[in-house]
This record gives C-alpha cells, sequence and structure tokens, in this order.
C-alpha cells in the first residue's frame, strides 16, 4: 500500500464477485408469496435470520484502523450520529458501525439487504417484493395504521389539517409509487422510500427493524435544526404473530436522507451486544418511538416489545449527572453467515494482506528518513557491578568514574582543584 493511498475495496461484494453473485442469486428463491404459504403478505423464508458483523481490528494499530475504516465505512454519518448522541453514546454496550452504501434512492433496501446478506439490493429483489405487496396483497391494514400515524404528526396535530377520503387514496398512492423498481425521474435511480415503507419492510423480513436517526433535519452548512425528524424509532412486523418471527432486529442508521446498516464488530470485550431503547437528553433519557400502532395498541406497547424482541435491562448513568437508570435494550445477534455466505471472512484476508503491504511502507519510510541518535534508555548507562571505592557508599562505579560512583567522582573534582581521572587520562578544567 502506498502511502496515502488506500487499495481496500469500499464494498464488501469487490472482495469476492463470485461469492457475492451466488447470494444474489439465492435471494429471489427465498421470497414467499401469500397464495403459497398462507401468510400476510409476500416474505423471505429463511434469509432473513442472517446477520452481518463487522470484523474484529483491535489487534491492528489504530493508524492501520483508520485505514480500514476510512475504506468500508460511512465515516460522516457515523460522526454525525455520534456528535448527537444518538450511537453509541452507552459504554455498557457494543460499538455499531455504518457500512457504506449507494445513494440511488434505493438505499433502504441495500441496507437492510447488507445488514443480512453483505450485499446490497443490486438485482431490486427486495424492492419489488416491496413494491409487490403494495400492488398485489390487501393493504387495508396498512392503511390504517399509515392513517393513524400521519394524524398523531405535528403536521395535523399543530395545524388542525383534515383529510377527506380523496385526500387519503391520493396519500396512499403517492407511497405505492414511491417503492415502484422503475427508475425515477427525480435526480436519483429510484424515488426514497419513508416510513411506512420500512414498516411493510419489517413485516417482509418477519423481523423488527430500529433506525437510529436524529430527531430533526438539520442545515447541511450551519447545522441548526430545520424541520422534525420522525422516522428513526422501532418498527414490529404487527402482521404475524411474534412466534413467526425473528426477535434479533436489523439496525439501520439515517442521516442526511441516506439509510445505512449499523453493524456491530466482532470482538471479545465485555461489552453487551444490543441496542438502547432510549436516547440521553440534558436530563434523563426518551424513549425510541414504536412507529404506526393503532390507537388501542398504544396501552399494550410494553408488551409487544417484549413480543417481538430479545429485551434486556441494564444500569447505566445519565450523561451529564451521576443518577443511574435501568436503560431497557433489545438483544442483537451474532454474525450468523455460513462461509459460503460471509463476505466478511473474504474481505478480512485482503485486510491482512493489505496490513502487510502496510507495514512494509512504513518501515521503507523509517528507513529513508535521516539517521537520529538512538532516544536514551537506562540500558545505555555504563555502570559496572562494582561498589565504589568511598567508605560506607552504597552506589555503583561507572566506567568513566571508576573506582568511584558519579557521586563521589563528582564530590572528589570539587576538592581537587578540578583535577580528575577519566578513562584512564588526567585533565584539568579549563585545559585547551
Amino acid at each position: 500500500m502506498s502511502q496515502g493511498q488506500n487499495f481496500l475495496p469500499k464494498f464488501l461484494f469487490v472482495s469476492n464477485l463470485l461469492k457475492a453473485v451466488k447470494i444474489r442469486q439465492r435471494v429471489p428463491n427465498d421470497v414467499v408469496k401469500p397464495a403459497a404459504s398462507g401468510g400476510p403478505v409476500h416474505h423471505l423464508h429463511s434469509m432473513h435470520r442472517h446477520t452481518l458483523e463487522m470484523i474484529a481490528m483491535n489487534h491492528f494499530p489504530q493508524a492501520f484502523r483508520e485505514v480500514v475504516q476510512d475504506a468500508i465505512l460511512d465515516r460522516v454519518m457515523q460522526a454525525s450520529l455520534e456528535q448527537e448522541k444518538k450511537l453509541n453514546w452507552c459504554r455498557e454496550l457494543k460499538k455499531m458501525v455504518p457500512l457504506r452504501t449507494n445513494g440511488d434512492g434505493n438505499c433502504l433496501l441495500h441496507a437492510a439487504s447488507q445488514y443480512m446478506l453483505g450485499v446490497q439490493d443490486t438485482d431490486l429483489v427486495l424492492r419489488k417484493t416491496l413494491h409487490g405487496v403494495l400492488k398485489e396483497t390487501d393493504t387495508a391494514l396498512f392503511k390504517a395504521r399509515f392513517q393513524a400515524e400521519l394524524l398523531q404528526s405535528q403536521e395535523f396535530t399543530q395545524t388542525g389539517l383534515r383529510y377527506t377520503t380523496m385526500n387519503w387514496e391520493e396519500e396512499w398512492d403517492k407511497i405505492v409509487k414511491m417503492a415502484s423498481p422503475v427508475s425515477s425521474s427525480n435526480g436519483l435511480q429510484f424515488d426514497s422510500l419513508e416510513d411506512i415503507h420500512i414498516f411493510i419492510l419489517s413485516n417482509i423480513l418477519r423481523r423488527p427493524i430500529i433506525v437510529i436517526a436524529d430527531q430533526v433535519v438539520r442545515s447541511m452548512k450551519s447545522g441548526s435544526s430545520i424541520s422534525p425528524l420522525n422516522v428513526g424509532g422501532i418498527y414490529l412486523p404487527l402482521q404475524w404473530k411474534s412466534t413467526d418471527c425473528y426477535k434479533y432486529p436489523l439496525v439501520l442508521g439515517y442521516d442526511s436522507q441516506h439509510f445505512a446498516p449499523l453493524i456491530t464488530i466482532k470482538d471479545s470485550g465485555p461489552e453487551i451486544r444490543a441496542v438502547p431503547l432510549i436516547n440521553p437528553k440534558r436530563v434523563g433519557f426518551e424513549e425510541l418511538k414504536v412507529h404506526f400502532l393503532m390507537e388501542k395498541e398504544q396501552p399494550q406497547k410494553e408488551r409487544l416489545l417484549n413480543d417481538y424482541l430479545h429485551i434486556i435491562e441494564i444500569p447505566v448513568i445519565g450523561l451529564g449527572h451521576d443518577t443511574t437508570w435501568i436503560m431497557k435494550a433489545a438483544r442483537l445477534d451474532e454474525g450468523n453467515l455460513p462461509e459460503d455466505m460471509n463476505l466478511m471472512e473474504d474481505y478480512l484476508q485482503l485486510v491482512n494482506h493489505e496490513y502487510q503491504r502496510w507495514q512494509e511502507d512504513k518501515e521503507q519510510a523509517w528507513a529513508a528518513q535521516p539517521q537520529r541518535p538512538p532516544p536514551f534508555s537506562v540500558s545505555q548507562l555504563s555502570l559496572i557491578e562494582i561498589r565504589c571505592a568511598t567508605p560506607r557508599c552504597t552506589f555503583y562505579v561507572s566506567v568513566d568514574t571508576q573506582p568511584h560512583c558519579h557521586e563521589c567522582f563528582e564530590k572528589r573534582q570539587a576538592t581537587t582543584g578540578g583535577r580528575a581521572r577519566i578513562e584512564g587520562v588526567v585533565q584539568t578544567k579549563g585545559a585547551g
């Protein structure tokens, strides 16, 4: 690796193109339609249970870790969410990092696919499945939840806005069109998706989705708040019985209108593999919102969370004060991809190869620098294991001051008019 250059791939699939293609070819065969299963919507049969995990990096020097992270992670999203205390604020839990994800309007499906399989939704299998649910199944329950969510939003509660039946139909038509797998005309390849699409996706995957996001849209220039942002929170696959679902959630980050998978790092540290279900505030915490609950389900929120997630309680100290809080968190799955599907293992081989080159380049750069005197160390002292000749002195002599120690040598030098014996040569202070 040449100095200043980073040759590591920015996406996992590049580390083994053949394996990536084989994974992508398996996904369409895993999609089950309602007519074949009796289920409420199209869904994945088994591949939704997979989870990707970031390679362990704690054995690499910090400088090389930065090289790897700059290559494969979305460092801008990570910095933004960490700065707003939405990500990695709890030291008791394992750190999560966002993988780079294409920003072509299909980033929600790319992010979900990467979290499970390490490949993006390049063939639009998830996108087509999402569109199929909206076009080919009875969407009455989705519509009802969509309306209930919208009526609770600030747009309605603070303005007194009222919708007619025609207005609701127009809104739903937009939701269906946005999910189209056909190229968009808005500058992106596809139309960006909204929170209702996340909820439908959680039902396709039969797996909860937790989105970590700031609560406001911020100015790209100043960082100041522009408008509320409601995409962050918990999406439960409520169209299914909890017993039919996989209870370890997908975790996605959302920043600057872009989704990316937030995956844990594979290491042996003591931290717990879980995601907080609260966000810190200046004083105390606030719970993550559970999206698309009907009014009758609101009082049952705690039960629903326990039904669809593995909930644990962790004592944490609040930010900025010493009060201890009992925090609820959802356990996360370990990396469980089989070898023939695990692109992260292929990426690790490339990382190890680049690390060898990085070390060689570093050694060559060091050798090319001007020679400097070696740093001082105790081993360079010229002490000899012979006691000082001065009676009752416990110090050792050196080759320069024998038969006395340095302290006695300097005292004798001061009392003999500046004459001292050094290395067998008699020298006098001030001698030319």
